[in-house]
């Protein structure tokens, strides 16, 4: 039983985690290392359903919470010291409306709201990860024209990726896998 809910048990617990960072005003060594285990928890708990066998909607919402809680606590953070050029904010609102558009042309299209985990999308997810130890490290700004490049790509891959898909799936990686799996279905036809 408790094989079964190990990867909701190490979501679950990057939520925990996740709400401390927000006890935090500032990027310290604790910081990041509550942060890393964030990362590593978020890497894990995928790969960990697949191998038990116990993937599930509760599994997904718990680990989408947790990422979301993760870079809200981060965000809190940046907001408070100002660590963000406006031009990055406005890059970043202009991605997330190209993401909720992907969403709502799933929603249209499939009669669900949702999101693909594309391949950009992990490497945005990569890169954000990253930013609190560019900022340490001094090259914040030129980490963060990265991910703005990385978020646009995502997004549009996003939105190519719903407009095309013939069903609702979101564990495609890519678009030249969409396409693949198209082929493959009309070769069935």
């Amino acid at each position: 039983m408790l094989k079964k809910q190990a990867a909701n048990i190490i979501s679950g617990s990057r939520i925990v985690v996740a709400g401390i960072l927000f006890c935090f005003s500032s990027i310290t060594g604790w910081f990041l290392a509550l942060y890393c285990y964030c990362g590593i928890s978020d890497l894990i708990d995928g790969p960990v359903a697949r191998k038990t066998g116990s993937t599930s909607a509760l599994g997904a919402m718990l680990d989408t919470v947790g990422d979301i809680l993760t870079y809200l606590a981060l965000a809190k953070i940046f907001i408070q010291h100002k660590y963000v050029p406006t031009w990055v904010i406005v890059w970043m609102l202009c991605t997330a409306v190209g993401f909720a558009v992907s969403g709502f042309i799933a929603l249209k299209r499939f009669g669900k709201f949702s999101l693909v985990h594309s391949l950009f999308g992990k490497i945005l997810g990569i890169t954000v990860f990253v930013l609190p130890f560019a900022l340490k490290w001094g090259f914040g700004v030129i980490w963060m024209a990265v991910i703005c490049t990385v978020s646009s790509i995502a997004a549009i891959e996003s939105i190519i990726i719903e407009s095309l898909s013939d069903e609702l799936e979101t564990n495609l990686t890519s678009i030249p896998q969409l396409l693949k799996v198209r082929k493959a279905k009309k070769a069935q036809e």
